[in-house]
């Protein structure tokens, strides 16, 4: 029988290429393994009507109309004998522009959640006056006749500036702002419902009767 010769350069050549192949297999295995045990994806917490209502009402309060005022009105006032009648000459009067913003909306802190199948129910607050902010950059006296047996006195203004926030307040009442925060608030509310379950739920409201 012949020995057969032994190439020593092929072998050496894939022992080479095994050593490769299971370095790169060792390198895989590791990495998969770190990567099995290193991924554990958070838990997918369900998004319930329930839980978008408290996020809700998280907000405490919710600005849903407001309205721009513009007050131009005459304040005069005159010295009385003891309230009897007014004593000739002290009469005093000054014209007032008085600018503002009136922001109405709802107190959230006492709403209410029910749901009955797809039909989810919110109970609200009437809404109320949240602020009215005077703009003291367009406000201001426009013409005064004052008199030196009766000045005008920054009490005379501070009267006026009170009794034009009431008018103000009662117009935008009167004007139906209140129905504008009723109907703003509920389109509010209902979209935060749908963007955030998709439009699968129903949302109606109720609104409490006034306390008197």
């Amino acid at each position: 029988m012949v020995a057969k010769k032994i190439d020593f350069k092929k072998l050496g050549a894939k022992a080479k290429i095994a050593g490769v192949g299971l370095l790169v297999g060792l390198v895989l295995g590791v990495a998969g393994t770190i990567f099995f045990q290193n991924f554990n994806p958070e838990d997918e917490h369900e998004i319930t009507a329930s839980v978008v209502f408290e996020r809700i009402v998280q907000k405490n309060e919710l600005v849903s109309a407001s309205q721009d005022y513009n007050i131009t009105d005459k304040f005069s006032d005159a010295n009385s004998f003891f309230g009897w009648f007014d004593i000739p000459l002290t009469w005093k009067s000054f014209w007032y522009r008085y600018v503002g913003t009136i922001k109405a909306g709802v107190d959230l802190e006492h709403a209410d959640y029910g749901q009955f199948g797809n039909t989810i129910t919110v109970t609200l607050d009437q809404p109320y006056i949240i602020s009215n902010t005077p703009n003291m950059d367009k406000s201001g006296v426009l013409e005064e006749n004052n008199n030196v047996l009766n000045p005008i006195h920054i009490e005379d203004v501070d009267e006026f500036q009170r009794l034009c926030m009431e008018m103000s307040e009662a117009e935008a009442i009167e004007g139906g702002l209140m129905d504008e925060a009723k109907t703003n608030a509920e389109e509010d509310i209902r979209d935060m419902f749908n963007i955030a379950l998709g439009g699968q739920y129903t949302v109606q409201f109720q609104w409490r009767e006034p306390q008197q």
